[in-house]
C-alpha cells in the first residue's frame, strides 16, 4: 500500500495549511501518537491565529484509522475552544470503527458548526455557502489532490 503523506511531511501525520483566505485545510493519516496530536495543535492554532477571526475547516481523515484515546483527548480539547469557528467539514474514512469515533468525538464538542461526512458532495454543500468563490476553488483543487473527487 501507498504511503499517503506527502514527501515532504514523512516525519508528521497529518498537515494543517492557510493556502488562501479564511480556508483552514487539516489532514490526518495514521499512525497518529498523542504527541503528534500536541504538534498538531500547535500548528493549528498558529494557522488560525494567522487568519485572525472567523475561518471555515476543511478536514480529511480519510486516510486516518482509529486514533488512541490520548490522540482523541488532544483533539477534542482544541475543538472545544475554537470561538472563531465559522463551519467545519470533515471527511471520514471509510472504516466503521473511525468513523464512528470521529462522530462520537465531534458529539463530544457539542458544536452545531461541525459536520462529518463520508461523502464529498454534501461535505461542498456544507462548506461552499461561507466560503468565496476563490475558497470554494481552492476546496475543490486539496479535495482533488489527494483523489477525494
Amino acid at each position: 500500500m501507498e504511503d499517503p503523506r506527502p514527501e515532504r511531511y514523512a516525519r508528521r501525520v497529518y498537515k494543517v495549511e492557510n493556502r488562501v483566505g479564511k480556508l483552514v485545510e487539516i489532514r490526518v493519516w495514521s499512525p497518529v501518537s498523542a504527541g503528534e496530536a500536541v504538534a498538531w495543535a500547535r500548528d493549528h492554532d498558529a494557522a488560525v491565529s494567522a487568519i485572525g477571526g472567523p475561518y471555515v475547516c476543511l478536514v480529511d481523515l480519510f486516510d486516518a484509522k482509529v486514533f488512541p484515546q490520548d490522540a482523541v483527548d488532544a483533539y477534542t480539547a482544541v475543538m472545544q475552544t475554537e470561538p472563531h469557528l465559522k463551519r467545519t467539514g470533515t471527511l471520514l474514512s471509510h472504516s466503521p470503527t473511525s468513523a464512528l469515533q470521529v462522530r462520537r468525538m465531534l458529539r463530544e464538542t457539542d458544536n452545531p458548526v461541525r459536520r462529518a461526512f463520508t461523502e464529498v458532495r454534501p461535505l461542498l454543500d456544507w462548506l461552499d455557502p461561507v466560503l468565496t468563490q476563490l475558497e470554494r476553488a481552492r476546496l475543490r483543487e486539496v479535495l482533488a489532490e489527494h483523489g477525494r473527487v
